[in-house]
């Protein structure tokens, strides 16, 4: 778990002493493929981290009658996920789910909260790692966002067109 954790984005300025410590809080789990780790909108009381396997962040869509998981994202060893767990109002904004089996690493907020405190340099150095996450999923979503505007603008000039014609 520790070789895993040296690789971790997010933790890259922890250092042998500090990734010790970050390893002390931490708590293994195993998902079977299709599991998820958790849904939109739930708590957000822990902060992830992929040992093995992979999971797709989703979001949920209602079409037809039935939900329907978007990928928005996929991440593996190595990678963080749950960042909603160090950023108020501490709710998910997307789920999670095992893709393969997979194990995963959960970092409870107030530990993680209570170590920061400690190190602050540290927990400047991890928050700074969440803000650049948050700003390339924002621009992702806007990417989406955008293209389906384009489509609607499109699909209506469209219809305008033929009820012209």
């Amino acid at each position: 778990m520790e070789e895993v954790l040296r690789q971790v984005e997010l933790f890259r300025d922890l250092g042998s002493d500090g990734l010790r410590r970050v390893l002390a809080i931490g708590k293994s789990r195993t998902l079977s493929a299709g599991q998820y780790l958790f849904l939109l909108g739930d708590n957000a009381d822990e902060l992830y981290v992929v040992l093995s396997g992979s999971l797709n962040l989703c979001l949920p869509i209602g079409l037809r009658g039935t939900v329907k998981d978007i990928t928005v994202e996929s991440v593996g060893a190595g990678q963080a996920l749950g960042w909603s767990a160090l950023v108020k109002p501490y709710r998910f904004t997307l789920s999670a789910r095992a893709t393969e089996p997979s194990e995963v690493v959960g970092f409870a907020r107030n530990d993680l909260q209570q170590f920061f405190q400690a190190e602050p340099g540290i927990g400047y150095s991890v928050l700074t790692r969440v803000s650049e996450i948050m700003g390339i999923r924002l621009v992702t979503f806007q990417a989406l966002w955008v293209r389906e505007l384009q489509r609607a603008v499109e699909s209506e000039a469209e219809r305008t067109a033929e009820g012209k014609a």
